[in-house]
């Protein structure tokens, strides 16, 4: 410690006392980190200080250093303090962030964090691009399919074997679209779209669940840019309702986190009688590239397999490949 500095100025803080007795712990996982760089970021902006991404995030220099010049001292012991948690060292606490808004490691910090990664990611001015998904349901079965839309929205489907289905010239066939609001976008317009939040949300429906759909359906697919990502993550951010359920792996074996969201549904029986239930919908996201892994949506009290959906390859392609 220094002349100016004494122990207990830095460690004011609720969970002071979990950070020091806590000792060395293994590495965090991926929502703790996305956490952790949500909270950090949220108190940042308030202070504008730049802050790292969470895989370049230091340890904390050493208390003998002087303290920078201008950096409220509460702030750094707060940011410090979820640097520890980052490390291990506290699992999940409570921080008061100096005016800010109690910080927990919930679904809505983790998307958050994941908005940070998905600003990051570079733009693209590829002609085309590709999805090939993986489709699980009691209708349909198992089966994989490849499509391929250029700008325009037309869509070239690719079979197992290779076969590339072309559409049509002119304007017939079927054209790629996703609902924002009452309206069905296609790749340029969704260039067009706002991305201030309070700007994009007010275009979605006001219900929160109907919007939260929509949201996930374009982070499911869509060649949002990059910075519309971003603000399509916090919108789920600021979703009420939605849960974190944490490390994952998707039917593939591959890692992410899951998020969750129960809601209503309606569907017919046999008999055509309309019965209203509740579903859960799960959403698995790799927290270091910001895009989808897997969607599941399960009707809660029924024994039917949930439909599932997992996305292989979503992405910019000079061509359409035949495999």
């Amino acid at each position: 410690m220094t002349e100016r500095t004494e122990p207990g100025d830095l460690l004011d803080f609720p969970g002071a006392a979990e950070l020091t007795a806590a000792g060395t712990v293994p590495p965090p996982s991926p929502d703790v980190l996305a956490a952790v760089q949500a909270a950090v970021a949220r108190s940042a902006r308030a202070e504008r200080i730049p802050v790292p991404r969470p895989e370049t995030v230091r340890p904390l220099p050493s208390p003998r250093r002087q303290r920078p010049r201008g950096r409220p001292r509460r702030l750094l012991v707060a940011a410090a303090a979820v640097t520890a948690i980052a490390a291990g060292a506290v699992t999940y606490p409570v921080l008061d962030l100096g005016g800010e808004p109690t910080a927990t490691a919930s679904a809505s910090q983790f998307l958050d964090g994941v908005a940070e990664v998905a600003a990051a990611a570079p733009a693209t001015r590829a002609p085309y691009w590709k999805v090939r998904v993986e489709t699980a349901n009691q209708d349909d079965g198992r089966r994989t399919d490849t499509t391929y839309f250029d700008r325009a929205g037309r869509i070239w489907s690719v079979d197992p074997d290779g076969t590339v289905h072309t559409p049509p010239a002119g304007k017939k066939g079927k054209v790629k679209r996703w609902p924002v609001g009452e309206r069905w976008l296609t790749w340029p317009a969704l260039g067009e779209l706002p991305t201030a939040q309070k700007a994009l949300t007010a275009l979605f429906p006001a219900d929160a669940t109907a919007r939260f759909q929509q949201v996930a359906l374009l982070l499911e697919d869509s060649p949002a840019g990059p910075e519309l990502r971003a603000t399509l993550f916090r919108i789920l951010a600021d979703t009420p309702g939605v849960h974190l359920v944490g490390d994952v792996r998707d039917s593939r074996g591959r890692a992410g986190v899951a998020v969750e969201i129960t809601r209503k549904s309606s569907y017919s029986t046999g008999s055509g009688k309309a019965v209203t239930n509740r579903a859960k919908d799960r959403y698995v996201v790799d927290p270091g590239t910001g895009l989808l892994l897997e969607t599941t949506h399960k009707l809660l009290g029924r024994t039917t397999p949930a439909d599932r959906y997992t996305w292989l390859e979503v992405g910019p392609a000079d061509h359409v490949d035949r495999t």
